[in-house]
């Protein structure tokens, strides 16, 4: 089971299987909200089997600290964005538009900084921690993206897409990114898995088909992303 835990800018997800596991932690100050969607399913703190973050920003790593000290469960993190939590700095953030310019000094604000207990490059197996499925490395947003592939189709994708403020399930371009060129192809690598539905960090789910209108193999993978006014 997955359940979506809307903090004040992103969104975290508790997974439910033979253990729960709790994929990103929010912004520093969504602390309450996530003790309080633990509690209506009857959980504590301490009955997290891991604590997993799709990246190092502060909206998904604000509270990772606090929350460790709170369960004694393990972080696990892409190295890629490891210097990130060690600083509790956001370090690079690169605005793709408009919207993106306005709203970053509302999501760049420095974090508890914490060292990860699990540091991985090629991504983990979920097994372990009572889930099927997987890590992939999804760099692009930042250098240490990475997304959980469960084995039911669905996928937790961080920022490497957000979904649609006006318009539901739909796809769309995150207001950040560091890397555009690296990000594609970790979209065209998520859209090769054949996902079913895909939950952002921004915003609502999609369809899997929302990853790509089309994979072209003459030469290269392009990827063709629906407008917001599609």
């Amino acid at each position: 089971m997955l359940i979506r835990i809307k903090g004040a800018i992103s969104n975290c997800y508790l997974l439910l299987g033979e253990k729960p596991v709790l994929v990103d932690t929010g912004a520093p100050g969504d602390l309450r909200t996530i003790l309080a969607a633990l509690k209506r399913r009857g959980l504590a703190p301490r009955d997290l089997a891991l604590i997993l973050l799709t990246h190092g920003h502060s909206d998904h790593a604000g509270c990772a600290a606090e929350l460790r000290r709170r369960s004694g469960a393990q972080i696990a993190m892409h190295a890629g964005d490891a210097g990130l939590v060690r600083a509790g700095r956001n370090g690079v953030i690169a605005v793709q538009d408009t919207l993106g310019r306005i709203l970053r000094p509302f999501v760049d604000e420095p974090f508890e900084a914490f060292e990860p207990d699990l540091v991985f490059q090629e991504g983990i197996a979920l097994e372990p921690y009572g889930l099927r499925g997987k890590v992939l490395p999804t760099p692009g947003h930042t250098a240490g993206s990475a997304s959980v592939v469960l084995a039911n189709g669905e996928a937790l994708i961080g920022d490497v897409l957000r979904g649609s403020l006006v318009w539901p399930n739909k796809a769309r371009e995150h207001y950040f990114c560091n890397d555009p060129a690296r990000n594609q192809r970790s979209i065209v690598r998520l859209a090769r898995e054949g996902l079913l539905r895909c939950h952002p960090g921004t915003f609502g789910s999609f369809p899997g088909t929302e990853l790509g209108r089309y994979l072209n193999t003459d030469g290269g993978d392009v990827l063709e992303l629906s407008g917001e006014t599609a």
